[in-house]
């Protein structure tokens, strides 16, 4: 009995996922959310329940001036074509405090799950409520919850949403330019045309961070 061996080679493929910086945009609106809790309904016995994700998640809905037919065509393509959208907002990205020339950087350890956490600077710098911050092992974005001091050395930041990741000394704390990582809800939507002319167009576009 011959026993006969097949051997099938697979080719290896790495996907490379498309980045869009969606900064410069023409957007008129954008409005930006945090949403952790959902909501379930059940149609049986007509009752709502709140159901924790476990992880908060910025959502932003986008909507753009009336462009050209032909420059709208254009960024649809852009917006279609992306697997992942950067987006720096241009006040909420900015701290309102004091980032110092040298960096603040994590202090003392701070584990998964900390909502309160240890930053350090060698030289004065404060965070105010509502500032967000990103850290270099992560893109998720976190918020500041109570205003820190104007001091150099380190202090305890109280965050609104616990680290989903640990995070190691000496990492890099971003607090202005600071970019979401989205991910597109797969509908780009163009309205709107108008059948007489057809020469403008509108895009509203909803994203959520990827996490």
């Amino acid at each position: 009995i011959t026993l006969c061996l097949l051997q099938m080679n697979v080719e290896e493929r790495t996907e490379v996922s498309v980045m869009l910086n969606i900064s410069d945009f023409p957007w008129a609106e954008c409005a930006p959310s945090e949403n952790k809790v959902k909501i379930v309904s059940d149609s049986l016995s007509l009752r709502r329940t709140s159901r924790d994700t476990g992880v908060a998640r910025w959502e932003f809905e986008f909507a753009t001036v009336d462009m050209t037919m032909a420059e709208g065509r254009r960024r649809k393509a852009q917006l279609s074509a992306a697997d992942v959208l950067l987006y720096t907002h241009p006040r909420l990205s900015f701290t309102q405090g004091t980032e110092p020339t040298s960096g603040i950087q994590s202090s003392s350890g701070n584990a998964r799950g900390s909502k309160t956490i240890t930053l350090t600077s060698a030289e004065s710098w404060q965070l105010m409520v509502g500032d967000i911050m990103q850290f270099s092992n992560d893109t998720k974005i976190y918020e500041c919850a109570e205003d820190t001091l104007l001091q150099s050395g380190s202090q305890q930041v109280k965050l609104t949403n616990a680290l989903r990741n640990p995070i190691t000394d000496g990492t890099n704390v971003t607090v202005n330019d600071v970019t979401w990582y989205l991910l597109s809800d797969g509908m780009v939507d163009a309205a709107p045309m108008h059948a007489d002319d057809n020469e403008t167009m509108e895009l509203t576009l909803v994203a959520v961070e990827k996490l």
